[in-house]
């Protein structure tokens, strides 16, 4: 008897997958796909929050490092009137700010010993001004902010971009005020000033409480209709009668809403705070905690009337709780920090 060696499956049948099945596991992994993404997305996203976070922190550390030795917090911008490469020259060169007086507490000693702040930013011939503002410093950068590097915008060319800034004053305190005029409190009543003349505070000056009043917030980078931010480590641009723009890329200020993005006329909302984390944004306090406020916090609505903008009272009675936590002693009560 001859025996044929037969295949232990039945004739016409064929290992393998039918295309309906084939369609079947397709469209599970796409769902299941679909499930995980947004999961995936907002793991990322919470990493980057807090690697931002922890850059509030060590920013706020040093402020108080600064304190310790110092007395007082730095300078919000220091604006080299009379020098801009020639001596002899009337106009002013590009100053710097707060976090010039940083870098020995962020490891950033070299770069404080290349610094001359005699001397305007962007100067190259004499110091290494230029070269240090021109340098980007990853303590500065928001993972989840867009932000170049570097960037020019009426200020040094390719100057370090920077994704917080610091508290300068409840209301556009600077705007249409020349370096002339004299500096004081009720103009500058945030954390920083904007002056040649040493104005600064220190914790004997927040007497509205170093809980709720901001020292950093963030600031995110294309916020406007033109696709601005001026926000920079070191510097701004060099006005001659003005520090307005020079102070645009180091200070902001809560005369407008959090994230608010230019509805009406040229505002420049890049003067406020906001970050690409949804739904507000982080700031540090003067007592160096970090905290996430909600960008639906009370906000005074500021009035635009052909371009020109109706200031909200300057006595801060009318300031909704955003603006009030820039204000160091404006002895109102703070209810609302969401």
């Amino acid at each position: 008897m001859r025996l044929h060696a037969t295949s232990g499956h039945p004739s016409g049948r064929h290992l393998g997958f039918t295309l309906v099945e084939l369609l079947v596991v397709i469209a599970i992994i796409g769902v299941l796909i679909a499930l995980l993404l947004p999961a995936v997305q907002q793991a990322r996203e919470a990493a980057r929050r807090m690697s931002c976070s922890n850059n509030l922190k060590n920013l706020g550390l040093a402020l108080h490092n600064y304190h310790d030795i110092h007395h007082s917090f730095p300078i919000g911008h220091q604006y080299q009137g009379h020098f801009d490469g020639d001596a002899m020259s009337e106009k002013g060169g590009t100053g710097f700010g707060w976090a010039v007086g940083l870098l020995e507490f962020i490891e950033q000693g070299n770069q404080l010993d290349q610094f001359d702040p005699r001397y305007p930013a962007g100067e190259d011939t004499i110091t290494n001004n230029r070269t240090v503002c021109q340098t980007p410093l990853e303590i500065f950068a928001c993972p989840s902010d867009t932000k170049p590097d570097r960037r020019t915008d009426g200020a040094i060319t390719d100057s370090a971009t920077s994704s917080y800034q610091g508290a300068g004053t409840s209301y556009d305190g600077w705007s249409n005020h020349t370096m002339n005029q004299n500096a004081n409190r009720d103009r500058y009543n945030g954390v920083f000033g904007r002056t040649n003349r040493g104005l600064v505070a220190g914790m004997r000056d927040i007497t509205d409480g170093t809980t709720n009043t901001i020292i950093i917030a963030e600031t995110r980078w294309d916020m406007d209709n033109n696709g601005r931010n001026r926000s920079r480590i070191y510097c701004g641009k060099d006005i001659v009668d003005y520090a307005q723009g020079a102070t645009n890329a180091v200070l902001i200020n809560g005369r407008w809403a959090m994230n608010w993005t230019q509805p009406d006329g040229n505002p420049q909302p890049h003067r406020t705070a906001g970050s690409m984390h949804p739904g507000g944004a982080q700031f540090c306090f003067v007592d160096g905690s970090v905290r996430f406020v909600s960008e639906t916090i009370q906000h005074t609505a500021t009035v635009w009337n052909s371009g020109n903008p109706y200031d909200v009272d300057n006595n801060g009675v009318s300031y909704g709780a955003y603006q009030r936590m820039f204000s160091i002693s404006d002895g109102l009560v703070l209810s609302e920090i969401n």
